[in-house]
Order: C-alpha cells, then structure tokens, then sequence
C-alpha cells in the first residue's frame, strides 16, 4: 500500500535509507564524497548514488558522469504514492535511464526498514574505461573516513572528509588528557596520517602548537574549530569517555 506519509522535502531526507539499504549489502558507506550524493565500496566495487527529489534530466547527467568512476551507478528519487501512473508518466525518463545503464532507487524514507528503498532497475556493473585517479580518490576517502558525520545530499554544509576527522579526533584527544605526542594520539586510535594531519592544520587552520618534546597542546582556534563541527567532536568526545591516558 503507497506511503500517506508528506513527501521528503530534501534530498539529505532519503539519505539515511539509501545509507542502511547499502549497509545492509555489505557495502562501506559515506554521503557526499568528491561530489558524489552517497559513495559505497565493497569487495573492491565502487558505488555511487545520487539523489534527487524528482527524476529529471539534470539527476540522470550527473548519474551519467559517475559512470566515468564508478562500477554501478544508481538514481534514487522518493516513491511515488501511485507507482503504476508515475511509471506511465515517466515512460521518456525510465527509458533514457535504462539506455544509459543506470540503476534506479525508489525511496519511502518514513517506511518500515525493510521496505525503504525498493529497486526499479538493478544494480550493472560496468566495464568501461574509468577515470582511475577520480575513482581512486573516491574510494580512499571512503574507506579513510570513521564516522558518518556527512548526509548525502547535503548543501550548503562543512564537509567532515577523512583528514579533518583525524584533526578533530586528535583535538579531542588532547582535550581530554592535555599535549600529546603523536605515538600518543595513534595509540587512541587517530591513524596513521596523525603526523601529517598534525603538521598540515597546524600551519593552515592554526589547531594545534608543538609544547616541547615532541607533543602537541591545542589553541584558541582548535577549540572554536570544535565548536564548528559538533557532531564529530560528540562521537570522538564518546569513544574517548572511559579511555586511560595513553603511555609513551
């Protein structure tokens, strides 16, 4: 039976739908990645998604040129409240987004879990020569990133990518324990671009200064940083709630 529920009213609006229905397939999911609404990778498989609120001409251009990164690129737009009209309405879309070999998601965001996101056109995968440094970079920093601090879809929003996580999770390292080096940092868990993520905010946004022997104490700036991305800086402030200072 279609949904009554009001239709979304932002593409962010079908993220988290489209994040579990690719979680639940395995896939390692992040929203707005290079530009991508929703990047997804598993088994060494790229997956983009990008969303709109209606199926028109510019979603399936921008789906199209994923296609020069990806293995499978799929549209995802809200479901209709009568399918079988929209399909009749639709007929011109439907068939330039088969032609272009794009898959198509259709979402019910306020729908039980399990019948979110339905699928009008499968998933392909493509054997077409790619960008390889785009689609490179792409699944890097999906596979770099820790939280999920940013909805696909997102306008007009500070981006968390992978780097600026590493910053905020040492920030608020050192915000609990005071300076810390950066064998101390990597022990909580701030990876292994610690020292690069370190030296590059340091100079650039100004985050953290070198305290003597090798450690790193914050500034002014590091703490209204913070204070700019409140989402991560809670998920980093509770995975380090119950943590022991780390030993050198």
């Amino acid at each position: 039976m279609a949904s009554q529920t009001p239709p979304p009213e932002a593409e962010t609006d079908l993220y988290p739908a489209v994040r579990d229905y690719l979680l639940d397939q395995g896939y390692h999911v992040q929203g707005e990645v290079r530009d991508c609404d929703v990047a997804a990778v598993k088994e060494g498989q790229l997956v983009v998604v990008e969303m709109k609120l209606r199926l028109n001409a510019e979603v399936l251009g921008q789906a199209a040129r994923r296609q020069e990164i990806a293995d499978a690129v799929y549209v995802a737009v809200p479901r209709p409240q009568s399918l079988p009209a929209w399909r009749r309405r639709m007929s011109g879309m439907l068939y330039l987004l088969a032609r272009l070999e794009l898959g198509l998601m259709l979402v019910a965001p306020h729908a039980r879990k399990a019948n979110r996101v339905t699928i009008e056109h499968p998933i392909r995968v493509f054997d077409r020569v790619k960008d390889g440094r785009l689609r490179s970079q792409v699944m890097r920093e999906v596979t770099a990133r820790d939280g999920d601090f940013n909805p696909g879809g997102s306008v007009g929003r500070r981006l968390v990518a992978a780097h600026r996580e590493v910053a905020i999770h040492a920030a608020c390292c050192i915000e609990r324990f005071g300076a810390l080096t950066v064998h101390q940092l990597e022990r909580l868990g701030t990876g292994p671009r610690t020292f690069a993520v370190l030296q590059a905010s340091g100079t650039i946004e100004g985050w953290f200064r070198e305290v003597g022997d090798g450690a790193y104490g914050l500034t002014a700036k590091a703490r209204r940083g913070l204070d700019r991305y409140p989402e991560a800086a809670r998920y980093y402030r509770q995975q380090l709630k119950g943590a022991s200072p780390p030993s050198l």
